[in-house]
C-alpha cells in the first residue's frame, strides 16, 4: 500500500516537473503531410487494432494505459481525416484490417535512475530519458491475409532541469510527442497509398 502510494507521489511530481524539459526527436518523418485520399472509387472502412509496448533493456515495462489508448484514437483519426476510408470497430463492417504495434525501447538508466536523481532534488539535477520508437503496421484483407508490413523507427529524447522552466511559453515536450505519433502514422498510411494496398 506505501509503495503504492510513493509510486503515485512520485508519478505526480515527474509529471509537474517534466513541464520544464525540452524534447528532440530524429526526426526522420517529420513534417510528413495527412493523406488526404487513398485514391480508391469507393469509400471504404478499416478496423483499427493498436497496441503501444514499453521494452527497457529488451525486457517487458511498465505500459501506460493512457498511451495505448493515444496510439489507438490517432490511428482512427488520421484514417478518417482522409475522404475515402473510415475506421471502424466492426470487423464484419471493415474491408480491412492495420494491426498497429508500436514499441518504445528504452535503456535502465533512463526509465529507472535518471528520475531519481532529479526527484530528490526538485529539478535542480537534470533528468535524461532516451527511447527508440519502432512502429510497424500490418494491413491485412478481410480473411486475415497479410497484403503487406510498413516499418518506421525515429528516436526522442528527453532533458528536464528547474532552470529550464524559462522554456515553458515556448516548448511543450507533450505537443511533441503527438507530433512525432501523427506523423510516424501518417507516413506509414502514406507507404501504403503508394503500394495500393487498399483497393
Amino acid at each position: 500500500m506505501i509503495k503504492k502510494y510513493i509510486k503515485t507521489i512520485a508519478f505526480i511530481s515527474f509529471g509537474i516537473l517534466t513541464i520544464n524539459c525540452l524534447s528532440f526527436r530524429s526526426g526522420e518523418y517529420e513534417g510528413v503531410p495527412v493523406v488526404k485520399n487513398f485514391g480508391l472509387s469507393n469509400k471504404i472502412a478499416v478496423k483499427v487494432n493498436a497496441n503501444y509496448q514499453v521494452l527497457v533493456d529488451g525486457q517487458p515495462g511498465s505500459t501506460n494505459e493512457f498511451l495505448v489508448q493515444k496510439w489507438k484514437n490517432e490511428s482512427a483519426k488520421l484514417l478518417n481525416e482522409s475522404g475515402d476510408v473510415f475506421a471502424t470497430r466492426s470487423e464484419t463492417e471493415a474491408n480491412y484490417t492495420f494491426d498497429i504495434k508500436a514499441i518504445e525501447e528504452m535503456g535502465y538508466f533512463s526509465a529507472n535512475v535518471s528520475i531519481w536523481f532529479f526527484l530528490p532534488t526538485l529539478g535542480i539535477l537534470p533528468y535524461y530519458t532516451g527511447s527508440h520508437i519502432t512502429l510497424t503496421v500490418a494491413v491485412k484483407d478481410k480473411k486475415g491475409k497479410v497484403l503487406g508490413e510498413i516499418k518506421r523507427e525515429e528516436n526522442k529524447t528527453e532533458i528536464g532541469q528547474l532552470l529550464l522552466i524559462f522554456v515553458m511559453p515556448f516548448a511543450d515536450p507533450v505537443a511533441k510527442v503527438d507530433a512525432q505519433r501523427r506523423e510516424l502514422l501518417s507516413s506509414a498510411y502514406s507507404e501504403i497509398k503508394e503500394k495500393g494496398y487498399l483497393k
